[in-house]
């Protein structure tokens, strides 16, 4: 990144492949593995340090999380942008051609949790006690996934004369495209959301990074104590999609009701976890399902032992070092069923 200041667009030269002999690999792919695998790699070590399901199992819950995530994430983008994908219907086959580019980030996420979720249920996992688990290393995936967009000048948004602004100097050594061009495609209604122009920009990528970075903090922060199952990952969805909602009205998207779909499906969510969390500061005692006792859960037999008879057994919480039976958790013992949401 080249030099600037308070009062200085951010300014640096994008690279949208890395060269490696004869081939060509995307940064944003990178920036996706790598979130991914170290993303898991907290969830596991949290695991550890809390007393969560067994290893085994959560590396094979996140095998097909991962699955989901990758179907989850074409699904949402194409359809958000279905006219785009399939040239107005002209040419279905566009649906499969994801080489051509084309993902959503929130599809993604639903799709591993919708993926993930019968492995979770056929092993006793606990549905909440997972998510609980998984939040932290979502936000630093999504981290490090945005540094990717970042060196490609992904997610570009409307121009500003804002102080934090961002400008393209650059692109492979080549010098970028005159603001003229993106001018004319913005002023007809199809501004470029990815590539590099001579104009300064929201980059809504470098505000979804900070953003999220500070959800990290706060989510490893709050994570130290026992909290009430359902507590971390209901915090992660109304920070991150209360984030995405105000970042999407800077971002050059295809809009419904004014909207982006990202911003439709992120308000849904935000207005459920809200009240999740103001009436419960939780999943609510109906929706928590016990793990299972022994084998894939990896609990202390002795801490079910002096827990109520089975049938009144709720999901332990995640959090920090005190064990489940202390004084401060809040989650009182709850019929087992099956209405994990």
């Amino acid at each position: 990144m080249e030099g600037w200041s308070l009062w200085d667009p951010f300014a640096w030269e994008i690279i949208p492949r890395l060269r490696l002999g004869p081939l060509a690999i995307s940064p944003h792919g990178i920036g996706i593995a790598v979130g991914y695998l170290l993303g898991a790699q907290l969830m596991v070590r949290r695991s550890r340090r809390f007393g969560g399901p067994d290893e085994a199992d959560i590396w094979n819950a996140l095998f097909w999380a991962l699955l989901g995530a990758m179907v989850g994430a074409r699904l949402g983008y194409v359809l958000g942008h279905l006219p785009e994908v399939t040239n107005d219907g002209n040419d279905l086959l566009g649906i499969f051609k994801v080489w051509e580019g084309g993902i959503s980030l929130l599809g993604g996420i639903t799709g591993a949790v919708v993926f993930a979720v019968p492995y979770i249920r056929k092993h006793q996992m606990g549905f909440w006690r997972m998510v609980d688990l998984a939040a932290p290393g979502l936000a630093l995936g999504i981290v490090i996934g945005r540094i990717g967009d970042l060196i490609i000048g992904d997610h570009l948004g409307d121009p500003t004369t804002l102080p934090f602004g961002w400008r393209c100097l650059g692109s492979d050594g080549e010098p970028p495209l005159p603001a003229a061009q993106y001018m004319e495609r913005f002023q007809a209604g199809d501004p470029p959301s990815l590539g590099c122009y001579d104009i300064t920009l929201h980059q809504t990528a470098l505000y979804d990074f900070v953003s999220t970075l500070m959800l990290l903090g706060l989510l490893l922060y709050v994570g130290r104590k026992v909290r009430k199952p359902g507590f971390m990952a209901l915090t992660y969805v109304l920070w991150y999609g209360s984030a995405r909602i105000v970042f999407d009205f800077l971002r050059n998207d295809r809009r419904y009701f004014g909207l982006t779909g990202s911003q439709l499906w992120a308000a849904t969510l935000v207005i459920v976890c809200a009240y999740l969390l103001v009436r419960y500061r939780g999943a609510p005692a109906g929706w928590q399902r016990s793990p299972e006792p022994q084998g894939s859960t990896g609990e202390d037999p002795s801490a079910l032992e002096a827990s109520s008879a089975p049938s009144e057994r709720a999901e332990a919480p995640v959090g920090g070092p005190g064990p489940a039976s202390e004084p401060e958790q809040e989650t009182p013992g709850t019929p087992r069923d099956d209405h994990s949401p």
